[in-house]
């Protein structure tokens, strides 16, 4: 059996050393070849004598030719892949950096959001627990239930879990456990806002006196190092709340080209958005006053303007009567001062029934109607009246008579009569004495 395996073990040894000296000889041979193709190649470079046959003009400038625009393409073809990497960079690495700038802080405003929400909820509570805690204080008549009922601390809920057992009145029992339950889900709550706060930047808590644009400049100013034109720039695009309240909570977010910010309720007694609630209400209050007023003026205005036409049509009215007054008086003034006389013949006279017998039926001339005496002149101007004989239809004038007598010739007045007999001068010396006076002047 030994002899058997040694044969069969020594057979494959023979082929297998056949089969290598069959490769040694190949080695040697390709050795071979390649010492005498280096021994050639160097042959022809080091040996100047020893140069090819040249190439005829024709086939030496197609090869020129196809070599300058081999260059060409291959420098096109660079300059191409260059730029295609470089727009590569920038549209993987700098869009990426803005795509992912924009959703931090995208990611960050719904955080901030979240902790907003969680916030009015803790306001909300806290407000629900106030209600009880009065309810409570009326239902039992104690000004104090010994505790704090908002954020208990663990004494105080483990006296309120003990008042809570003892208490008799199923009602205030009722009340008391919803405070326990109510500040349960406030501590809840608090520690949901602390582990999203974890993940967020340290937030500002604002003061009295400072408002968003201050503090968000101050932020990228002062903390991250911006530039103050670049910064006014970033908040310039960013929407700011117009008024903050003492407590708020503001997060500022820079993710090197974006900046972006959030408000929340913080310690402040009232939300942001209740907030914006009562300055867009107070603005619709506003707008909705100033419509009233605009409305109300117009019917004010309408009242006045009709007052104004009657005032106008008053003064007028009192302007035509001031004329006319004035008119009257100027008539008056001329009356008052005035001499009316009828001037006619002593025969005409007669005639009309004015002088009988040669006396006036009056000598107050009563039975003389004023339209008679359609002559007149005023005694401020002029105290004479001239006397033509051709316009009574006399010859000439012989005597000229006053009446009533009691004016005197010589002393209230005087009559000259021309030589010729043609006209006569009637002058009044006492012009007092025949102001707003009728005579009958009587020609003969």
């Amino acid at each position: 059996m030994d002899e058997e395996k040694t044969t069969i073990i020594e057979q494959p040894d023979e082929g297998k050393e056949k089969k290598e000296e069959n490769q040694e000889i190949e080695k040697t041979k390709l050795e071979k070849s390649s010492t005498e193709f280096e021994t050639r190649a160097f042959t022809a470079e080091s040996l100047p004598q020893q140069q090819p046959e040249p190439e005829p003009a024709e086939t030496t400038g197609r090869n020129d030719v196809l070599k300058k625009k081999m260059t060409a393409l291959s420098v096109f073809v660079g300059l191409l892949i260059v730029a295609l990497i470089v727009m590569a960079y920038f549209l993987i690495f700098k869009g990426k950096s803005r795509i992912d700038g924009s959703a931090q802080i995208r990611q960050m405003q719904e955080l901030t959001q979240k902790v907003q929400e969680m916030e009015a909820d803790v306001k909300e509570k806290e407000d629900e627990i106030f209600d009880l805690t009065e309810e409570v204080k009326e239902k039992t008549g104690l000004e104090s239930l010994g505790v704090n009922t908002l954020d208990l601390s663990d004494q105080e809920r483990e006296i309120l879990e003990k008042r809570i057992k003892e208490e008799k009145d199923v009602s205030v029992k009722s009340l008391l456990e919803d405070i326990l339950e109510k500040n349960e889900e406030i501590r809840e709550l608090k520690a949901k806002i602390a582990e999203i706060e974890k993940l967020l930047p340290i937030p500002h808590i604002v003061k009295s006196g400072e408002n968003h644009y201050m503090i968000a400049m101050d932020f990228l100013i002062y903390e991250k190092k911006v530039e103050k034109k670049k910064a006014m720039k970033l908040v310039e695009r960013t929407a700011l709340f117009d008024e903050l309240v003492p407590g708020f909570k503001v997060w500022n977010f820079y993710t090197g080209d974006e900046y972006g910010t959030s408000v929340t309720q913080g310690t402040a007694r009232i939300s942001p958005n209740t907030l914006i609630r009562r300055a867009k209400k107070k603005l619709v209050d506003a707008r909705d006053e100033a419509i009233a007023e605009r409305d109300k003026l117009g019917e004010d205005i309408k009242v006045l303007e009709e007052k104004r036409k009657e005032i106008i049509e008053q003064v007028d009215s009192l302007t035509q009567e001031k004329v006319s007054l004035i008119v009257k008086v100027s008539e008056l003034n001329v009356q008052v001062n005035s001499l009316f006389y009828l001037l006619d013949s002593q025969k005409n006279l007669r005639k009309k029934g004015i002088l009988k017998r040669g006396f006036l039926r009056s000598t107050k001339l009563r039975d003389v109607s004023p339209e008679f005496f359609s002559r007149s002149v005023d005694l401020r101007s002029r105290n004479q009246i001239t006397i033509s004989a051709s316009e009574l239809g006399l010859k000439k004038i012989k005597k000229i008579t006053l009446y009533p007598k009691f004016l005197r010739v010589g002393t209230n007045y005087k009559i000259e009569i021309a030589l010729d007999k043609q006209t006569a001068v009637l002058t009044i010396l006492k012009p007092a004495k025949f102001k707003n006076e009728r005579i009958v002047i009587a020609v003969k």
